[in-house]
């Protein structure tokens, strides 16, 4: 997809207002009552996110200009997720069947809204259902699949609209039946379940927190399998990680996405005075007219030295103070569409001039990314690229004259782990922190050698989709801990510290990238070099498409 210009965005935006109001495939539509029978009245429209192709093919869409997602991605999932467990034959047993449980709306506390709802990410993989309260079943010999829905009295469509019946949700998602979750005793026995699978194998390497196992009337009836269970664990996990043709698609239109909102965000959200939320605003608006209603996470819109604050705009500081003249901004933002998120990271100077002390840590952080993008390929293990992005940034630093010293014993006292806290990315897909960032039976832990939360540890392949976000920052209390540490004191000199402290804050540049069969291919299409976003913010075009994107062959 390509966004361009401005004068290209308005057009896309009145072609989006067309679109809101055009009508779907009949086959969205539901059955007329008798009523409305009799008074020739066309069906009304529901379900508006799902549409037939003329081959009546289902796909998800938020609209004309927005991607296409054919519901056979989901139904390629299963199989795939299926063809891994029959290769371990020996942990999954005779008429396995995986039982999976959507996610629910949970209310405010004791009101009656509800937070925001997302579908649970392995039931959006296999099944890519935007209701909330289903089961899913999935027999292990041959993928055959089955949706349970949760039935809605009368009453609720006086509120939420029209009740769809079974048949739409099978043509819709492409499943090969659809019972009520009541029936989920019966449709096991049906499909010959001899040990059922839940995702009860392991806990989020990232949270520490476990997915509730799934409960319905009559489980008592079936063998949970333990070994099988953490079979499907390890192999959902492992099947996220690469991803398919049709989620690169997804990615890159994420990616697309984000990156024009981030543009617009630097033009519109660049001047003093403003408040730090008028980038959020800014961005979140972008996304939405191109289908994404949602960002992956919540956005860190830092200005000056709240740009350290690795996870800034959470509710007690939500990107709502001033932006001063002379400021750097990081600005840390993805859309979502259909589960998938971008994770893009810019910073820049709010007049929109680089001074000699942005540039000199820009610069540093600017040199670790190419060195790390340069280096990706099927092989290489991501925990060398973290130790590279942190060599390149002493390097760098050290040219500018904040340190001084050898950079070996740099490497070996762990000074830069005072000034870039977090690991150099992660995975990227139906979660910000995606799945998948340690080989099964593996953990951050096992490599004491790294001090940072590395989220991604293991040797790379083609497929998978992960962030590369070298930062530097001046965190008050690190700062202070660096220079209490004799060790990492000797490196540092005091007065370029305090002259970089005041002016920078904190600078990351975050791409999104996906590992190809001899190197990467950056999905991200965003100014980064300082020329670049000068220009840009002078006023100078940038177009958001797949051919400006970079690409790399390793060495």
């Amino acid at each position: 997809s390509s966004f361009g210009s401005s004068t290209a965005a308005s057009r896309f935006v009145r072609r989006r207002a067309a679109a809101l109001i055009g009508a779907h495939s009949a086959a969205s539509a539901m059955e007329r009552s008798a009523v409305a029978k009799q008074g020739n009245l066309e069906p009304m429209v529901t379900g508006g996110t799902i549409s037939w192709d003329r081959s009546r093919r289902p796909y998800f869409s938020m609209g004309e200009g927005t991607l296409r997602i054919p519901m056979t991605m989901h139904a390629e999932n299963r199989k795939r997720l299926c063809e891994r467990l029959r290769a371990a034959a020996g942990d999954i047993g005779e008429g396995a069947v995986i039982l999976l449980q959507g996610g629910s709306e949970n209310s405010v506390y004791d009101t009656d809204t509800n937070w925001d709802y997302k579908q649970e990410s392995n039931f959006q993989y296999l099944f890519g259902v935007k209701e909330p309260d289903c089961l899913g079943l999935l027999r292990v010999s041959d993928a055959k699949a089955v949706l349970l829905i949760s039935p809605l009295d009368e009453d609720y469509q006086k509120w939420c609209g029209p009740n769809k019946p079974p048949a739409w949700f099978q043509s819709a998602y492409a499943v090969d039946e659809v019972a009520n979750v009541s029936d989920a005793k019966a449709v096991l026995e049906s499909l010959g379940a001899k040990e059922v699978l839940v995702l009860r194998g392991g806990e989020n390497l990232d949270s520490g927190l476990k997915l509730p196992e799934p409960s319905f009337e009559g489980k008592e009836s079936f063998t949970i399998s333990e070994k099988g269970s953490q079979a499907l664990w390890d192999n959902i996990n492992e099947c996220r990680t690469i991803k398919s043709e049709e989620e690169l698609k997804v990615m890159q239109y994420v990616n697309d996405v984000s990156s024009h909102a981030h543009i617009e965000s630097m033009r519109v959200a660049r001047r003093a005075g403003q408040r730090e939320h008028l980038a959020e605003a800014t961005f979140k608006y972008q996304a939405m007219l191109r289908g994404c209603f949602r960002t992956g996470y919540s956005c860190i819109c830092g200005s000056g030295r709240r740009s350290a604050i690795l996870h800034y705009g959470h509710p007690a500081e939500p990107n709502s103070e001033v932006v001063a003249s002379g400021s750097m901004r990081l600005l840390d933002m993805g859309a979502e569409y259909h589960g998938y998120t971008a994770d893009v990271t810019c910073s820049y100077p709010v007049d929109g001039r680089f001074s000699e002390q942005h540039r000199a840590v820009y610069g540093a952080v600017w040199a670790a990314t190419l060195a790390v993008e340069m280096a990706l390929k099927p092989g290489v293990d991501y925990k060398d690229m973290h130790r590279l992005s942190q060599r390149t940034m002493l390097e760098e630093l050290k040219s500018s004259g904040l340190f001084v010293g050898s950079v070996d014993d740099m490497m070996a006292a762990g000074l830069m782990s005072y000034f870039m806290p977090h690991g150099l990315g992660h995975q990227l897909g139906l979660d910000v922190h995606d799945v998948g960032g340690y080989a099964p039976g593996v953990t951050k832990k096992d490599d004491p050698s790294i001090k940072e939360n590395l989220r991604l540890g293991r040797v790379l392949q083609e497929g998978m989709v992960i962030t590369v976000e070298p930062g530097c920052y001046f965190i008050d209390y690190l700062v202070e801990k660096a220079l209490a540490d004799q060790a990492c004191a000797a490196f540092i000199n005091r007065d370029r510290l305090f002259d970089l402290w005041r002016a920078v804050g904190g600078v990351r540049i975050e791409d999104d990238v996906v590992i190809t069969a001899t190197g990467c291919r950056v999905l991200t299409c965003v100014p980064r070099e300082m020329e670049e976003i000068e220009a840009v913010m002078a006023g100078s075009e940038w177009t958001v498409s797949q051919s400006c994107c970079r690409s790399y062959t390793a060495a």
